[in-house]
């Protein structure tokens, strides 16, 4: 396959922030700048930002013709679809990856989950839900007969049993300060706090509800999944393909659209492109800016953008010298041109990240605190840090994404005009979480992409952060605790706006920039678009014509 690295196309989301692309009306091309000093990773200006324009949380919307149109279409087949890299965990309690989600979203349910729109919440496994004034009682009513794909009853027993799962598994943080859970009746759960949850319901659009019986078998969970989705799973080979077919007790609707689901693995962006032109994959994720210009232009393709409550940030280590150091930390945000990298690396299929929360979500703001590139700026903090003649720094990125290897080698660029030598490598990404997860990561900086998969607030994926970067103050961490109990309304956004200052100012990681996501897809898949969380793709209004 020929590929033209310099002269992509420019794929943009609707107003709707989802766009679904036939065949493009005209083209605008992007030149590759070179990786020197004044061109490699920037997003703009921080700005003053006000309450005003803080996005609202909004009710549900009514979908649109193009959203439904799986309705009409013929519902049958096979999807075959790429993972980009292995799964690393089946447990939803216990997976971190993106490609883990993949199949687990297929599989499992929660009690609630976003409209096809992503505008709100809405039913799923409960069909109603209710909390106190002070929002520390939560009373969820179920959706009555239903059964997990054993044949187990699907009951306020076993919602009880996959909430201890996760708290069990350290995701206690989705629960709140979790006092009782009371499954006395089969069809209700009532769940008591000792402090306000306010996003309860709304965590549930990623807390999963697992068969009992699968959690009473030791270590089961991590070897199959066994949920009440709209597909159940048939089988796994480990580093190749996950198998699911439709369920037919399906609880919807809709009814499964296709009679199953293949999930590959393609680890090579190249290989996953040509097997989408030849047709042997109906659906790839996360296509590489430079192949869109490629894929635009094949008739028999079609591509689905979207932007979400995505960021790839750079996170600094800050028990490990020098980013141990608030001032080496600043110097290195000084020393990335992040509007380049977007210009540039990712010929603008991403947006500036001002904040470490993404926009849409609920409570971004743009902080007062802010990095213009400024390579004189960051010696200076340098030679502060009593570092005069600079620093070298090891620096990882993950194989996940091909843009990455790209991004990283831009900043070894452009941190040279610092002072800042950068020793930088790509590792596989189960490598790489194993590594920032341990008590001494080997390296003091790494690429890394977070996920607000609720759409904010972003607080326990904050506290993430604090734990990957090994980083906590008890000024921010105080903030985080009231944002993390307080309602929405005024006085959350203004601890939200405190906390992004803060955050900003020391940096336990640096925001770099919100991707435009584009996925590709064979022009006989009808009722598919891009997840808004970025996370939990969804097939389950998807058929194939």
């Amino acid at each position: 396959m020929t590929q033209d690295k310099k002269l992509p196309v420019k794929v943009t989301p609707t107003d709707e922030e989802h766009g679904i692309i036939d065949r493009p009306t005209s083209r605008r091309t992007f030149m590759k700048g070179a990786f020197t000093g004044a061109g490699a990773l920037a997003l703009g200006a921080y700005t003053k930002g006000g309450l005003a324009a803080v996005p609202k949380r909004t009710a549900p919307r009514r979908l649109s013709n193009a959203m439904s149109s799986a309705a009409s279409t013929k519902r049958s087949g096979t999807l075959t679809a790429a993972m980009n890299t292995a799964p690393t965990a089946l447990d939803p309690a216990i997976a971190n990856e993106l490609t883990d989600y993949v199949s687990l979203r297929q599989v499992y349910d929660g009690l609630v989950q976003f409209t096809q729109d992503y505008s709100g919440i809405e039913p799923a496994l409960a069909v109603s839900w209710s909390a106190n004034a002070a929002n520390t009682e939560w009373t969820f009513n179920l959706r009555p007969n239903v059964k997990f794909h054993d044949g187990t009853p699907f009951n306020s027993s076993a919602v009880r049993q996959s909430i201890l799962h996760y708290v069990a598994n350290g995701d206690e943080a989705y629960y709140g300060s979790l006092k009782t859970i009371d499954d006395s009746d089969p069809l209700v759960v009532k769940i008591t706090l000792s402090e306000p949850a306010p996003d309860l319901a709304i965590n549930q659009t990623w807390c999963k509800i697992i068969s009992p019986k699968l959690l009473a078998q030791k270590n089961a969970a991590s070897n199959k999944a066994v949920g009440t989705g709209a597909y159940q799973w048939v089988s796994w080979v480990p580093e190749h393909s996950i198998t699911l077919a439709a369920n037919p007790n399906y609880w919807g609707p809709p009814a499964p659209y296709l009679d199953g689901i293949e999930l590959t693995v393609v680890g090579n962006e190249t290989a996953r492109v040509d097997a989408l032109v030849s047709g042997s994959l109906d659906l790839i994720e996360q296509v590489d800016p430079h192949d869109l210009g490629l894929l635009v232009s094949d008739s028999k393709v079609r591509l689905s953008s979207s932007t979400n409550w995505e960021e790839i940030c750079l996170l600094n280590i800050c028990t490990e010298s020098p980013t141990s150091d608030v001032r080496v930390r600043q110097a290195i945000a000084y020393g990335i041109d992040r509007n380049a990298l977007v210009r540039d690396v990712l010929l603008g299929q991403a947006s500036s990240a001002t904040s470490p929360i993404p926009p849409g979500c609920y409570g971004y703001q743009t902080p007062s605190v802010h990095y213009d590139y400024n390579p004189s700026k960051a010696r200076q903090l340098l030679k502060e840090a009593g570092y005069p003649k600079g620093i070298s720094l090891d620096m990882a990125g993950s194989t996940d994404l091909a843009t990455e290897e790209l991004i990283g080698e831009a900043m070894v660029a452009q941190l040279a005009e610092a002072g800042i030598t950068v020793n930088f490598i790509v590792e596989d990404i189960g490598v790489l979480v194993s590594d920032v997860l341990s008590a001494h990561p080997k390296r003091q900086t790494y690429i890394i992409h977070y996920g607000w998969v609720g759409g904010g607030p972003w607080h326990f994926d904050v506290e993430d952060i604090f734990a990957h970067a090994k980083y906590t103050t008890p000024a921010l961490m105080n903030l985080i605790h009231k944002c993390n109990t307080t309602p929405d309304g005024p006085k959350r956004l203004a601890y939200l706006l405190q906390a992004q200052d803060l955050f900003m100012q020391q940096l336990p990681h640096f925001p770099l920039y919100n991707p435009i996501n584009t996925d590709a897809f064979n022009s006989n898949v009808h009722g598919y678009i891009v997840d808004k969380d970025g996370w939990q793709p969804e097939f389950t209004y998807v058929s194939l014509a």
